[in-house]
Parts: structure tokens; sequence; C-alpha cells
């Protein structure tokens, strides 16, 4: 095997997520994922394994930030296009989808796509609308902000850092776990998915590293997805999902340290199966 990347330990990642609290300007973030480019989330220690992962949720625009210092530039094409909202009728569809679309906010945000960003904005509070939660938007006129801002960019990142903490609230306050983990799917989906077809544009070996490190947030994002795995609509994610670890099981650790090891073929073998999965989840 020629390794093209080792990552960092698992130690380090804690609970292998960013935690989303970290929220901001491109300023002030970068300069505190610069020093360790990996932050352990805020575990709650009394609360259940299920709660410690719904509080650690990292934001769509963090994982962005991420996958971003790796060299990745915007790429027109890549991400799921705002007009494809008419096609998902379901609750389940429509729920994945607000996730992916929150992915593709903060990917045209943080690459100052930002009249294609005022499209995704529109879809999502389309999404959000139809899944009844038309008061986000409403509670402090997120979409008028945006669009009233497309020549601030950390004016928008502000809009974005608010809209998702007031969605984890109504998420929280409502009981709506399983929507929570929807949505979180769809956005890491839609992240891993850009990540990899982009590895060509970009430092192949850092971008690489970024992937690998995902093999932990799945590990946790598996044990929580269990719970619903005999989900009539769920099961068959759960499935696709469990095929994609089973990829990253593969990867192999090494010494006390617990460097991930990843060569071209499983990054290529990893990029293959999330393609599929998200072409699943978009249409």
């Amino acid at each position: 095997m020629n390794p093209i990347i080792s990552c960092f330990s698992k130690t380090v990642l804690a609970l292998s997520v960013f935690t989303f609290t970290s929220c901001g300007p491109d300023s002030s973030e970068d300069s505190s994922t610069a020093s360790q480019d990996t932050t352990a989330a805020v575990v709650n220690d009394t609360a259940s394994p299920t709660q410690d992962f719904f509080y650690s949720l990292p934001s769509p625009l963090l994982m962005a930030k991420v996958f971003r210092k790796t060299g990745l530039k915007y790429m027109e094409g890549v991400a799921n296009s705002p007009d494809n909202v008419s096609k998902y009728t379901s609750i389940h569809s429509k729920t994945l989808n607000l996730g992916v679309y929150s992915a593709d906010l903060a990917y045209t945000v943080l690459n100052k796509q930002n009249q294609q960003a005022s499209r995704y904005m529109g879809s999502i509070k389309r999404l959000s609308d139809e899944l009844g939660m038309s008061s986000l938007f409403d509670s402090d006129d997120y979409l008028n902000r945006f669009k009233n801002n497309l020549n601030n960019e950390d004016s928008l990142i502000t809009v974005v850092c608010e809209l998702k903490s007031e969605m984890d609230v109504f998420m929280k306050d409502n009981e709506k776990e399983k929507q929570t983990l929807l949505i979180f799917i769809g956005a890491w989906i839609e992240n891993m998915f850009i990540a990899t077809q982009l590895t060509k544009e970009a430092n192949k070996e850092k971008v690489a590293t970024r992937i690998a490190e995902q093999k932990y947030i799945l590990n946790n994002l598996m044990n929580v997805s269990s719970n619903y795995q005999n989900d009539e609509e769920f099961k068959g994610l759960f499935l696709k999902l469990n095929e994609l670890k089973s990829l990253f099981d593969n990867l192999t650790v090494r010494g006390e340290d617990e460097k991930i090891m990843m060569d071209e073929r499983q990054l290529k073998a990893i990029t293959e199966k999330t393609r599929d999965l998200r072409k699943e989840i978009v249409g």
C-alpha cells in the first residue's frame, strides 16, 4: 500500500466533530482552527450518547471551512442545483436536502458566489416552510437580511450562523432528533461529495487527510442512526451509510496515536460510494 495521507489521532478528535458553537466570520474562526485544525466537541457529561452527538454537531459552514483550508476552490456545477428544490416531495427527502442546501449555501458564501448563495437561501426557506419551520425565517427576516448584505461576506456568515443557531433551538425545543439527524446527514454527505470531487483541484494530500478524518464522525453518526435503522423511510439510507462506513473501516490505523492511513485505491472507493449515496439523496 502506498499511503497518501496520515491524519490526526483519534484522541485528538474526541467525539470527532468540530464544535458548532465556533460559528462566525473567517477572521476569528480560521485563527482558532489554524492552530490545531480540529477542535474537540463540547460534551455534556450528564447527557446520553445520543444527546452528546446532537449537542456537538458541526455546522455546514464550519465543515465547509475545514475543507476550504485544504485549498478547495469553487467549481460551477458541483453543488446541487437550487432549481431541484421542487423535486423533493416527501418529508424525508425535503429534510435531507435541507441539509444538502445548507452545505451548498456555505460552499457558495465562502467562495464569494453570493448571487448563487442567495438562490440557495431561497431554496432553504422554501423547504423550511414546507417542513413547518417558517417561523425560523420570520423571526428575524433572515432572507431579506441575506439579500441586503450580498456584498458583505462577514454579514452573510453572521446571518447563516444565526439561522443555524435558531434552527438548533427549534429542533431541540420540538424534540426533532430524527429530523436533526437527517439534516446533518444531508449536509455531511454534500460536503464529502464536494471535497471528493475537487481533490484534483487542490492539495490532494491535505484533502485526503480531511476526508479520512470523517471516519470518526461517521462512526458516531452510525451509532446514532442505528436508533432509526428499522424506520421504513430511514433504513435504506442507513444501509447505504453502512456501506460507506465499511470502506472507512478498512483504513489502517497505526501507532499509539492511532494515525489513519489511506491509499489512492481507498480514496477512489470512498469517492465513488459518496457520489452514489449523494445521487440517491439529491436525485
